[in-house]
């Protein structure tokens, strides 16, 4: 018998046996521990059981991106993995028919995810829409750059406010950067700023103007590599250009502390413009993270639109949301848009895998037509497609 459900609270360490053996991990379940306070709630995993046994599990996290200007709700997928011994069962594609089903139903529009394997989880309609740029620059480059302001270190338990208003400022037009004052009681800050520096080796340093104005904040970890030490920067958020370069007056001071600094930079950062000759900068793209659309018709209605008024027909091929199959009328002008099913033919037909690239601005329609994915069919003129299906700056600020 297999029962597919979210757990209950006693089962939480059951979840934490499986992804000991599936992440490859070690830990001692026979000595009890305090429970975490920030863990993820039972509420948000999901698990398979065969005759009564846990086997499969996988995080469902509930988010809040921004997506062209608006908030749209967002599951966030981690910890998937299942028992050896019921691997090839289609326990994963079981979990995300339920979990589809009850996402549509509860209005989310987005999923996102990290993957092993981004074939995978094309299977499930994902597909890559978040690549980050893997930057090494030789640290002593930033020797010469002048500081400005002043930089606070922030340490676990500080308050959060002056960051939490340059991260929202941050990810304002960012497509799929996540809201962290979404969760209640400041979880997503407690945990972003719960690393003790001495024990980790990782920073965190709010930055303000000589103003006074808090202006951006870096988070990096010292990591040790064969050529030295690394200054990782996990994060790095800025409300302003002049707040970018700020930031980034703390190199300034840790140029002869530090051999390398590594960064896994948004593209829409040109890496190119923080001082260094070009030649002596090394990147990498860096195909990462996945999205699929959940809702097509309210991703259609959030979604930027081309100035002035006009229409197109759009086909979405969904076999896994039925009520996303199906043509959808986009009507947009002055007052906004408004989408609806239609019987009329359709200038554009895409499976969702596609379909989410374009929506969420990862690549344009022009460029999706070079894929050899099939899934991108058009008739007619692309005189409005083109205009509609835009490249837009994607950054997922989260790791689940």
């Amino acid at each position: 018998m297999i029962e597919i459900r979210r757990i209950d609270p006693e089962e939480y360490p059951l979840v934490r046996r499986i992804n000991t053996v599936v992440y490859n991990g070690r830990h001692d379940f026979s000595r009890e521990e305090a429970p975490d306070p920030l863990a993820y709630p039972h509420r948000w995993i999901w698990a398979v059981f065969e005759d009564g046994k846990m086997v499969s599990s996988l995080a469902e996290i509930p988010y809040l991106m921004r997506f062209d200007g608006h908030d749209a709700r967002m599951s966030g997928i981690g910890g998937v993995g299942t028992l050896p011994e019921a691997r090839k069962g289609g326990n994963i594609r079981r979990i995300f028919e339920k979990l589809f089903s009850e996402a549509y139903e509860e209005g989310v529009v987005f999923s996102s995810l990290t993957p092993f394997s981004h074939a995978f989880y094309r299977k499930f309609g994902y597909e890559l829409a978040c690549s980050r740029n893997e930057v090494r620059i030789p640290a002593g480059e930033f020797a010469g750059l002048p500081v400005r302001g002043e930089f606070t270190q922030i340490f676990p338990g500080d308050d959060t406010a002056d960051l939490q208003r340059i991260h929202g400022a941050y990810i304002a037009d960012i497509n799929q950067g996540i809201r962290r004052d979404f969760w209640p009681e400041n979880r997503a800050w407690r945990i972003f700023t719960r690393d003790d520096p001495y024990a980790t080796g990782t920073y965190l340093y709010l930055w303000r103007d000589e103003a006074g104005n808090p202006g951006g904040y870096i988070k990096y970890q010292d990591v040790t590599e064969n050529e030295g030490h690394l200054m990782s920067v996990r994060e790095l958020a800025f409300t302003c250009r002049d707040a970018l370069y700020g930031v980034l007056g703390i190199l300034s001071g840790l140029s002869a502390q530090f051999k390398t600094l590594l960064w896994l930079m948004p593209t829409f950062l040109d890496p190119a413009d923080f001082g260094p000759p070009p030649w002596d900068i090394s990147q990498r793209i860096v195909p990462r993270d996945m999205a699929r659309v959940i809702n097509v018709k309210a991703a259609l209605e959030l979604m930027r639109k081309p100035a002035g008024e006009g229409a197109y027909v759009l086909e979405a091929v969904d076999p896994q949301i039925p009520a996303n199959q199906g043509k959808f009328l986009v009507e947009y002008g002055p007052e906004g848009v408004r989408v609806s099913s239609t019987k009329k033919e359709a200038g554009i037909r895409c499976d969702i895998p596609v379909l989410s690239q374009l929506i969420t601005g990862y690549r344009t329609l022009e460029n999706a037509l070079r894929t050899k994915r099939q899934g991108l069919e058009l008739s007619g003129s692309r005189e409005i497609l083109d205009k509609v299906f835009t490249l837009r700056p994607q950054h997922i600020t989260e790791y689940f």
